[in-house]
């Protein structure tokens, strides 16, 4: 254990007032050095001394004590005073003189306990206080010397005035307090050092933490708001630029829910580190929490300025990262708001930095913007319609439609595609590009996506029942729902309730869905087929990687893309993509359909070249479901069919 040469320096005490006992023996004011502090009590004890004694010769004056005797207590109190000035004039002294008025005291003291023979024990605390308060005062050299000294002085005392022989008992016992006493003190000290020692780094650690992110360093919220307000204000004094930058990790909540909380916690920490190493110097990188960050950019002298740094930021973005044994390709979604033109206060800034990042991530993965004023309305209206769906979801406002898929070899209806309607109280029917982009972001498109799977499976199990045949109904799935490992459970469940076949319900993901994580929606794709759910992939051809996944994934059937279908037979480089399609799929032995189909040039063309099933406004539009019974039930004359 470590002595520390100012003991009474590693004892925190902070209060209003302080005690007698931390007068005498500690630095009750920090304006008042130790040695002042010793000076004062001396000067206070010496003088209770001498009034003491002087009250004692005078209700006892045949005790014996001489006039010299009683003068020397008023002589040493003056001394004292005189001491007290010149320490108080001279403060950085040699340590000779510490030394000359320990020895001093305890020969006075000494002297007094042997003037007053067995009474003079009453002047042991006094002992107590020059050799305690010395040690405690400036440490344990000194206290070793005035334990020395004490001993000595009182050993002396009490042998001239006859004490020690007369109770040698008492006197050894008080002379092992002198030197025990002091050590327990010491002892104390120190623990309660220790003690401080562990609070002080408590108090940093939680000082630390209350502005800091425990799991990346980064400073927090609350630290980024006073950052941000100090540069604010040195912005407006230096009249320059600075911007807030907000971050969003795209599909964050699939990779916690697909390779755990551990491996998420891992892939913010390296997100975070390589934000850290992207930025200037001047620059500041904070964690609001979740997925997002956000980066303050000070002294930006230009649009310029931050468009550069931005760029270096999204280094850290668009490609893969390792977690564990897995690699997972990350993008993200960054709004950016400048001062003062997009706001003059820190809460101001990160609001509209943030509502920026909404437009951004509604605009694809790895996107930016920069705040405009029209977002502000543009968020507004995004949040009514946010709350407007949950309460749509409440009271069952969605509907399904369906699109008949109409086979060209027979023209018999066998299968639909279920599209979502929204019947909204004050503005009517709503198609899907009204509002599926909300409902992705909030993750409301779950429960949508739940309620429009039992809404179509209860219609399938009704039109059998009513004898209109097994119509196979394909139903749109959306990235939330894949990436729940729950989901082919959930839907095996849901097909168990009304009673019907799983390879009567056919499931539609598109490729924007896969490229995210392909390798965990895989995993759930092949349990849906494992369970004799149909896999179509819809929006074929608009993807990046289209043949890679028809090797890796188990689809059963292909969908060309409305936007290939369009300007069939004009455009060549359209029917050369088309072909191609055609034929792959066949040679893969793949269904094939083609959407958006809406005249009878083009059905003509596909069937032509072997497209055996086709949808689109030439057949029929998406129906409800009272329209769509109606042409179940009756004779069919599909154009050219």
């Amino acid at each position: 254990m470590t002595e520390f040469d100012d003991l009474d320096s590693h004892v925190v005490r902070e209060a209003a007032s302080k005690s007698l006992v931390e007068h005498i023996f500690f630095q009750a004011d920090k304006q008042i050095s130790h040695e002042q502090g010793q000076a004062l009590a001396r000067i206070v004890i010496v003088s209770l001394i001498s009034l003491f004694a002087m009250l004692h010769a005078a209700f006892d004056p045949h005790d014996g004590l001489s006039t010299a005797e009683l003068t020397l207590g008023p002589a040493y109190a003056l001394f004292s005073i005189v001491h007290y000035r010149w320490i108080s004039t001279t403060p950085f002294a040699p340590h000779w003189r510490r030394y000359m008025v320990i020895v001093l005291d305890l020969a006075f003291t000494g002297y007094v306990t042997y003037a007053f023979g067995l009474g003079g024990l009453g002047f042991y605390p006094v002992f107590l206080w020059i050799v305690i308060g010395n040690g405690l005062r400036f440490g344990p050299r000194y206290l070793r010397l005035a334990t020395l000294v004490g001993i000595t002085s009182f050993g002396i005392a009490t042998l001239l005035n006859g004490v020690l022989v007369a109770h040698p008992g008492v006197a050894i016992g008080l002379m092992l307090g002198l030197v025990l006493m002091p050590r327990l003190f010491l002892a104390m000290i120190n623990r309660l050092a220790d003690a401080n020692q562990l609070l002080a780094h408590k108090k940093e650690e939680a000082e630390y933490q209350a502005s800091h992110d425990v799991l990346t360093g980064l400073p927090n919220r609350a630290m980024l708001e006073d950052i941000l307000h100090r540069a604010i204000a040195q912005a407006e004094r230096e009249g320059t630029h600075l911007a807030v930058v907000f971050i969003d990790v795209d599909g964050f909540k699939s990779i916690n829910d697909n390779f755990g909380h551990a491996a998420g916690d891992l892939l913010l920490k390296q997100v975070a580190h390589c934000l850290s190493g992207s930025i200037r110097g001047s620059d500041t990188v904070a964690r609001l929490g979740g997925d997002e960050f956000i980066v303050l950019l000070e002294s930006c002298g230009d649009a310029a300025t931050v468009a550069a740094i931005v760029g270096q930021l999204f280094a850290c973005v668009g490609r893969y990262y390792r977690i564990g044994h897995q690699e997972t390709y990350v993008t993200w979604s960054c709004g950016v708001a400048v001062f003062p033109g997009d706001g003059r206060s820190a809460s101001t800034l990160i609001k509209n930095a943030d509502t920026a990042m909404y437009q951004a991530k509604a605009a694809g993965p790895n996107q930016y913007r920069l705040y405009d004023r029209a977002m502000s309305a543009e968020v507004a209206k995004q949040l009514e319609l946010r709350e407007s769906l949950r309460r749509g979801i409440d009271h069952a406002q969605f509907e399904v439609h369906y699109q008949p898929q109409v086979p060209l070899v027979d023209g018999r209806l066998r299968d639909v595609e279920a599209l979502v309607r929204w019947r909204h109280p004050e503005r009517g029917l709503l198609y899907p590009g009204e509002f599926i982009g909300t409902a992705e972001q909030t993750g409301l498109i779950v429960p949508i996506g739940y309620q429009v799977l039992e809404q179509a499976l209860a219609d399938a199990r009704r039109w059998r029942d009513r004898g209109l045949g097994e119509i196979r109904v394909h139903v749109n799935i959306s990235p939330h729902q894949l990436a729940d490992a729950g989901f082919p459970d959930q839907l095996g469940a849901l097909c168990g309730k009304y009673d019907w076949s799983p390879a009567r319900l056919g499931l539609e993901i598109t490729e924007s869905m896969l490229i995210a994580d392909m390798d965990s929606v895989g995993h759930v794709l092949a349990r849906l087929r494992s369970q004799g759910f149909i896999i179509s992939l819809d929006d074929f051809g608009t993807g990046f990687s289209s043949l890679a996944y028809l090797k890796s994934l188990p689809i059963d059937r292909l969908k060309i893309d409305r936007s290939f279908v369009r300007d069939i037979p004009e455009d060549a480089y359209d029917c050369t993509l088309v072909e191609a399609t055609l034929m792959i799929g066949k040679q893969l032995g793949l269904g094939l359909i083609a959407e958006g189909v809406e005249n009878n040039v083009q059905m003509d063309w596909l069937r032509e070249r072997g497209c055996d099933q086709m949808q689109g406004f030439l057949f029929a539009p998406g129906l409800p479901v009272d329209e769509l019974e109606r042409v179940i039930g009756s004779p069919n004359d599909w154009p050219h069919a």
